[in-house]
């Protein structure tokens, strides 16, 4: 009984850690998925006649509807930009999201903070 009080709690985090990295990882890789889908989207905009506004509208709209079909998704902050790749316009899609950890915020502190950052061109 003693040294289930020991090491119970100890495996208890060890499970509860990984089963939370788990998660953060699998909520890194749809972020990443969703802002590639949305510049990719966006892109398709900046034809010849280069409309940023448009572009933009395009990838946000995307993102939105994305994270409305997320059950839990973790809040994000987006920024959409026009920049040059290779001498042509590129929309460029960052998401920032943060969730909270499943130890109440303290591994690690303040929850986890995880970037999906994309960008596409015309070919």
């Amino acid at each position: 009984a003693l040294r289930f009080a020991f090491l119970g709690p100890a495996v208890f985090l060890l499970v509860v850690g990984g089963v939370d990295l788990l998660a953060v990882n699998r909520s890194q890789d749809r972020l990443q998925s969703i802002a590639d889908g949305a510049a990719a989207a966006g892109v398709q905009t900046l034809g010849s006649k280069a409309d940023p506004a448009a572009a933009r509208g395009r990838a946000q709209a995307f993102v939105a509807e994305r994270m409305r079909q997320w059950p839990a998704a973790p809040d994000y902050e987006a920024r959409y930009e026009i920049v040059e790749q290779s001498g042509r316009p590129a929309l460029r899609v960052v998401l920032r999201g943060h969730r909270q950890s499943f130890l109440a915020n303290m591994l690690p502190p303040g929850g986890w903070h995880f970037v999906g950052d994309a960008s596409a061109n015309l070919a």
